[in-house]
C-alpha cells in the first residue's frame, strides 16, 4: 500500500545514495519551470555539494523530447523531431558524473511503458546508478486553465469551452491536444513509471495545501544539501497565469497567424514576445477577470481525480502530501462578466515585447509607435473585436 506523509509536518525524506540520480518527470504546470530555474541557476553550488544538473539549459526537455520521438513545433513548417543524441548525451553525461545528478523535464511523464523501461535502463547505465523518480501533481480542476493556456502558446486557435469539451468528450483521449491526458491521467502516469522504476523508488509530491517551498526543501533533502542553495532561488520565474482578455489576445492572434508563420518566428514574437511579455511585463488589475472553468469541467475532471488518486493509493509508491487533495471537487463560483476590451497596459506591454524580441530597426519601432497611439486612441476595441472571417 501506498506510504503517506503530510507534506507540512516538516517530516524528512532520505538523501538518495551518493551516486544516485533524482528524476524528476513533472508533470506539467506543477511548478516545473520554477524547479528547474532554481536547480539551473544553482549549478555552481550544487557541484560544490557533489550534485550535477546536467547540460547549461534550464532543464532537460530536448532529451525528453528526442528519446519520445514528438516533434517541437510545426512539423511543415520549422518545426521537428529532435535527433536521439540528446538522449543519449544525457545518459552519457549522467554515467560520468561522479556524485549525485539531478534531472528535470516535465515532458518524460508523457513516456509509454516500454520508453519508460528503456530511459530508466540507461540512465542507470552500466553501473546500475539508482533512481529516485520523483512526479509532482496537483489537483486535476486547478490545472485545467493554465493546461489551456500552454496549449495556446503552441499555436492552438480554439477556444476555452470548446477545448474543455473536447479533452471531456471522451476522458483519456483528446483531438485537439492529444498529449494532454498523456501528462494528465496522473494515476496511469505513475502506474508506468513505478513500473519502470519499481515502486519503491517513485515518490509523488502533492501540492496542495503545502508551504510554497514544500518542493524546494523537499529536493534538497533529496540531494542532501543546504535547503538555501534552492528556497533562495524561489523566485527567479512569474507563476502568474493570463487574464481571461490576455488569453483572448493570443487565440485571435493565433487565430490569425499560426496558417502563415514559421515556427521559429511564432516561438520568438508570440511565445516569447506577446505571451511572456504580457505575463511577465505587467501585473493585472483584481477587476480583470480570470478564465472561468464551467462547473461540468469541474465535476469531470474531480471524477478523473478520484480515479488517479485511487490508483496511486494502491500503486505503493511514496506519497508526500495529501492524496485526498487530488480527489477533491472545485467550485466554479459566479462567471465573471464578459468584455471586449484590454486593458491599456496589456496592449502596450505585448506590442512592446514583439518589437524588442523582433529587433527590428527605428521603421518597425516607429510603426509600432503608431500602433500604441491607435490602440490608447480607440480603447482597444478593435484589438479585442470578434473577426468574422
Amino acid at each position: 500500500m501506498v506510504t503517506e506523509s503530510q507534506a507540512d509536518s516538516g517530516s524528512a525524506v532520505s538523501p538518495i545514495p551518493s551516486k544516485g540520480i533524482l528524476f524528476h518527470i513533472g508533470v506539467h504546470k506543477t511548478g516545473t519551470t520554477a524547479i528547474q530555474a532554481a536547480l539551473a541557476n544553482a549549478r555552481e553550488p550544487l557541484a560544490e555539494h557533489g550534485v550535477r544538473y546536467p547540460g547549461k539549459l534550464q532543464a532537460q526537455h530536448r532529451a525528453a523530447l528526442a528519446v519520445l520521438g514528438r516533434p517541437w513545433g510545426w512539423n511543415t513548417r520549422g518545426g521537428g523531431v529532435l535527433d536521439r543524441k540528446h538522449f543519449d548525451r544525457l545518459a552519457k553525461r549522467t554515467a560520468q558524473a561522479p556524485g549525485r545528478v539531478v534531472i528535470s523535464s516535465e515532458f518524460f511523464c508523457e513516456a509509454p511503458e516500454d520508453t519508460a523501461v528503456e530511459v530508466i535502463r540507461d540512465l542507470r547505465g552500466r553501473s546500475n546508478r539508482p533512481v529516485q523518480v520523483v512526479v509532482t501533481l496537483r489537483n486535476l480542476g486547478k490545472l485545467l486553465p493554465s493546461s489551456w493556456q500552454q496549449y495556446l502558446k503552441y499555436g492552438l486557435t480554439t477556444p476555452y469551452d470548446k477545448w474543455l469539451e473536447d479533452v471531456f468528450a471522451t476522458p483519456g483521449s483528446s483531438k485537439m491536444t492529444p498529449t494532454f491526458w498523456k501528462r494528465h491521467d496522473h494515476g496511469d502516469v505513475v502506474r508506468r513509471w513505478s513500473q519502470a522504476v519499481g515502486p519503491e523508488n517513485l515518490s509523488v509530491l502533492i501540492l496542495e495545501d503545502v508551504p510554497r517551498d514544500f518542493v524546494f526543501r523537499t529536493f534538497a533533502e533529496y540531494l542532501d544539501i543546504p535547503e538555501e542553495i534552492l528556497t533562495s532561488r524561489m523566485d527567479l520565474t512569474s507563476n502568474r497565469s493570463m487574464t481571461a482578455a490576455e488569453a483572448e489576445v493570443l487565440v485571435r492572434l493565433n487565430k490569425r497567424v499560426k496558417k502563415t508563420m514559421q515556427w521559429g518566428d511564432y516561438v520568438r514574437l508570440v511565445r516569447r514576445g506577446v505571451a511572456l511579455g504580457m505575463v511577465e511585463g505587467r501585473e493585472p488589475a483584481e477587476s480583470e477577470a480570470k478564465l472561468f472553468t464551467p462547473q461540468w469541467a469541474l465535476d469531470a475532471a474531480q471524477q478523473v481525480g478520484v480515479k488517479s488518486a485511487n490508483s496511486i493509493a494502491e500503486s505503493g509508491v511514496t506519497v508526500l502530501g495529501n492524496l485526498d487533495a487530488l480527489r477533491i471537487g472545485l467550485d466554479s463560483g459566479e462567471q465573471p462578466p464578459t468584455t471586449d476590451l484590454l486593458p491599456i497596459d496589456a496592449a502596450v506591454q505585448a506590442l512592446v515585447s514583439v518589437i524588442e524580441a523582433s529587433g527590428e530597426q527605428p521603421t518597425s519601432r516607429e510603426l509600432a509607435g503608431r500602433l500604441v497611439r491607435q490602440t490608447k486612441k480607440d480603447g482597444v476595441r478593435s484589438l479585442m473585436r470578434k473577426n468574422s472571417e
